[in-house]
């Protein structure tokens, strides 16, 4: 009978047990390299993204970012109430209410435009002045840096806001000294004026100058009708076409006064005396003379009468009738009377354009006027330098979940 044998371990055999728990501390030993691995690298990541970047901004508000003063100022484009009831001149921008609104708007552009830069450049030499602290590289202009880099940099060291409910204009003025700052809003100050007054001064120009062609037209307008009034009375050889009417009326009249009372003598003779009496022939070659004049005084007021015109060039004579010509010269008179209303109506205008051009019609009604600052309050060093510093830190943070999240994956 065979019987099983049995196996005896080695004294120094390891049991399975004990190789488990040896497996199960390397590969934790292995995982907690890796960890403190992991957290060097962050560490070390935290130091070079937000330690060393905040002791440098902090170390450059401390030593190195020179002091800037700002000088506010604030104003508003006004204009002078004037009612103007010509039409004439408030379409051409006299006495309207809403100019002063989009002048406002024209002044705000005008502060950050390359003119005024150029002008006050001219008058002060602002740019000396901009670069005026040349340890602090960042803050300062350039002394060798170009125009558009100087309006580059004049749109932000002068920033102007503008309040559009009431259209008032706050303009800060930033400068590494105090009484620079003061100069320079004040160069602004007094642009914008200038600049508020030429546009002013250009309207009222403009407004003067279309009143005066209107009067000049109107004038024109009464030349060319007296000119065919004239030309109307040496032709016709009338000065008055009406009165003439009126003289011609009347002596219709007067014939047709005399025709009746001739007719009536005639009537009155015929009950004494034969047809072929002498007084009764005389009056009925009265009586047809009448009828005849009055026929042609009538054709006169109504039908053909023909006016020779001894010194016109075309040496034909011209065929018009009183009741024509009547006509034509109450054409010339209301030609004549819508001139002259024309005339009189140019001339009110030029008038009142001329008493509007006296006066200043927008003006910079400036009520925090530029002083000069007691202290710096730029830079904000405390303020930048906490703010550059939790900035980085989000931004750290914000790097290392996503860079903790993708090793995870893998």
């Amino acid at each position: 009978m065979n019987e099983k044998r049995k196996v005896i371990p080695a004294p120094f055999a390891k049991k399975p047990q004990e190789l488990l728990m040896e497996a199960a501390k390397s590969d934790f030993g292995k995982k907690s390299e890796k960890r403190n691995k992991r957290r060097n690298y962050v560490a070390w990541s935290y130091f070079i993204m937000v330690v060393i970047p905040s002791i440098i901004v902090s170390a450059y508000y401390l030593f190195v970012a020179a002091d800037q003063y700002m000088v506010e100022t604030r104003f508003a484009v006004r204009n002078m109430s004037a009612s103007l009831g010509n039409s004439l001149l408030s379409n051409l921008g006299l006495g309207g209410g809403g100019i002063a609104t989009s002048d406002t708007y024209i002044i705000r552009e005008y502060i950050h435009s390359r003119e005024i830069l150029s002008r006050i450049e001219n008058k002060y030499h602002i740019k000396d002045k901009f670069t005026k602290p040349k340890t602090d590289i960042w803050a300062a202009l350039s002394s060798d840096a170009s125009f558009e880099d100087f309006l580059k940099y004049w749109k932000s060291m002068v920033q102007v806001d503008l309040d559009r409910i009431s259209h008032i204009i706050t303009i800060k003025v930033f400068a590494f000294t105090p009484r620079d700052s003061y100069e320079i809003s004040k160069a602004i100050l007094e642009e914008s004026e200038r600049m508020i007054n030429e546009l002013s001064e250009r309207a009222r120009r403009d407004a003067v100058l279309y009143a005066e062609k209107e009067v000049a037209k109107a004038e024109a307008r009464i030349r060319e009708i007296r000119q065919k009034m004239l030309q109307f009375r040496s032709t016709t050889q009338q000065v008055d076409p009406t009165k003439q009417a009126e003289v011609q009326v009347a002596l219709i009249g007067k014939l047709e006064e005399q025709l009746a009372q001739l007719q009536a003598k005639l009537a009155e003779t015929r009950n004494y005396l034969s047809a072929n009496a002498p007084t009764v022939i005389f009056l009925r070659n009265r009586i047809k003379a009448v009828t005849k004049q009055i026929e042609d005084e009538k054709k006169k007021l109504g039908n053909a009468l023909k006016h020779k015109g001894a010194n016109n060039r075309a040496g034909k004579g011209r065929k018009s009738s009183l009741s024509e010509t009547l006509s034509e010269y109450e054409e010339l008179l209301v030609d004549k009377e819508f001139a002259e209303k024309l005339y009189l109506s140019a001339l009110s205008s030029l008038e009142q354009a001329r008493l509007i051009a006296n006066k200043q019609q927008r003006y910079l009604a400036t009520f925090v006027r530029p002083y000069v600052p007691d202290e710096a309050r730029y830079p904000k060093r405390l303020r930048n330098t906490a703010f550059v510093f939790l900035s980085l830190t989000l931004l750290w943070a914000l790097m290392v979940v996503m860079f903790q999240s993708v090793l995870d994956r893998i």
